[in-house]
């Protein structure tokens, strides 16, 4: 979904499906919000965009979620840097600032210009910290959430994960909790993590935290993608409908789906 100053972009389309868009807008300060749902919205950012320029507005955009933010390295001469080309695109339009939410990485940051962040402790407190006890106990399931989060919550005590792979796969098949000295006996814990797919790492979490004796389970995720839902694949969405997991805080940057146990909050 794409905002031009808060007002929904409709988007219509020849009999050929190219875009016949309006930008109608006589501000001198614009502001482009994209919520992103495919990559042929890049093409409607990037001509709204230079309309509005040509107009002699100053335009700037908001994307909460940064598309191909996963592919942030490549492994082998056949990988695309997908990243790479979309940020080179972002910063050819030349945007006065653009504002994100929780980048996968700091290569993300690195290549953008004038890339700016929004408070990622605020939007989690809001989202799921201030709606749960003020004993929990904070979780995260890997090295690079722990990075990611830790220093923003120095109030609260936490344990991290340590994943078990099959590298030739890249399955997670498990998984270590190191408690840092802490005793999850009847306590109740929150999982943090960036972005959630079909909810793998979550789920083997939220089983050995069980193990170690965790009597409520709540998770939070940034960006949630609709395959959390798949009947098929969604690891996560059986432990919220089991009750091991009691529920998935999240942003709308992503999700658009419907589930009890997921509450989203509005970026």
């Amino acid at each position: 979904m794409i905002k031009v100053n808060e007002r929904v972009v409709t988007t219509e389309y020849f009999p050929d499906r190219t875009q016949r868009l309006k930008a109608d807008s006589d501000c001198s300060n614009i502001e482009i919000s994209w919520k992103y749902e495919s990559d042929a919205e890049l093409f409607t950012v990037i001509a709204l965009a230079r309309s509005y320029m040509n107009k002699g507005c100053k335009v700037s955009l908001k994307i909460p979620y940064i598309p191909n933010a996963r592919m942030d390295r490549v492994k082998s001469d056949e990988e695309v840097f997908t990243l790479k080309v979309f940020c080179e695109l972002i910063n050819q339009v030349g945007f006065e600032t653009v504002t994100v939410l929780d980048a996968h990485s700091n290569v993300s940051l690195a290549l953008i210009d004038r890339v700016r962040q929004m408070n990622i402790a605020n939007v989690i407190r809001k989202c799921s910290i201030d709606k749960l006890p003020k004993d929990i106990i904070l979780y995260f399931p890997d090295e690079g959430s722990q990075k990611r989060y830790v220093d923003l919550f120095p109030e609260y005590r936490y344990v991290c994960g340590m994943k078990k792979r099959d590298w030739a796969t890249g399955q997670i098949k498990g998984l270590d909790v190191i408690d840092n000295g802490v005793d999850l006996e009847g306590k109740t814990v929150l999982m943090i993590d960036d972005i959630v797919s079909y909810g793998g790492s979550l789920y083997y979490s939220a089983l050995k935290l069980k193990e170690l004796g965790v009597k409520s389970i709540f998770a939070y995720a940034t960006h949630t993608e609709n395959s959390v839902l798949d009947t098929k694949k969604g690891k996560l969405k059986l432990l919220l409908e089991d009750g091991t997991v009691e529920k998935l805080f999240t942003t709308d940057s992503l999700f658009t789906g419907e589930h009890n146990c997921i509450e989203v909050t509005e970026v």
